[in-house]
């Protein structure tokens, strides 16, 4: 498989540097988040993380991974090796969604919601996710009245026309399907806050 090409990651600004840089917008400060979730999947194979706001509010978060009380993929990876059971096992990609027991990042937002009793809150909302959705979860998405969805990557699967099929279908469903990229001056001042020492004073206490 033949890796994307990654730009050099942006310089790290100062204190000062980082104060005068605008702040990142909306789309890119959410989609920030989504990426940071992403850091608490077990899923061997993809690692996704995702947001779901309501009035530019996070409301719940989600990553993918084994359902509560199963083992994990990662837990099983060793020795320079990934493991993954569809893999492990021959499961053509054809049927990865009927076999993977993965919960996806935006079934287990969704999830949450529920167990939460905020359901009715997802009218309207906003996903924020590293991974656009696959058929199962634009279907799930849509039945819980999510009106726009931003992604990073598109899914990009084998299966190149069910990929076309996918987005056609979540082009119909949402108000809003839109690809979203963080700027490099919002990656620098990120990347500083996350490095560096976050709150350290800039300006001398008076």
């Amino acid at each position: 498989m033949n890796r994307k090409t990654i730009p050099d990651p942006p310089p790290l600004l100062s204190g000062v540097e980082a104060r005068l840089t605008p702040r990142p917008d909306w789309r890119e400060y959410f989609m920030a988040m989504a990426k940071i979730v992403s850091t608490r999947s077990t899923c061997s194979s993809r690692p996704v993380g995702c947001v779901i706001t309501v009035d530019n509010r996070i409301l719940v978060a989600g990553y993918n991974g084994a359902p509560p009380g199963e083992p994990h993929c990662t837990d099983q990876s060793a020795g320079g090796r990934l493991y993954c059971r569809r893999r492990a096992e021959n499961v053509p990609d054809k049927f990865k969604l009927n076999f993977c027991p993965s919960v996806h990042a935006e079934e287990n937002a969704l999830n949450i919601a529920d167990k939460l009793g905020l359901t009715k809150l997802l009218e309207g909302s906003a996903l924020y996710t590293t991974l656009s959705p696959c058929v199962r979860c634009v279907e799930n998405l849509e039945r819980h009245k999510v009106a726009r969805v931003y992604y990073e990557e598109p899914y990009e699967s084998v299966n190149r026309e069910r990929d076309r099929l996918w987005e056609e279908m979540a082009r119909k469903a949402f108000q809003v399907f839109e690809r979203v990229t963080i700027s490099r001056p919002s990656l620098g001042k990120m990347l500083s806050s996350l490095l560096e020492a976050t709150s350290e004073r800039i300006l001398p206490s008076e």
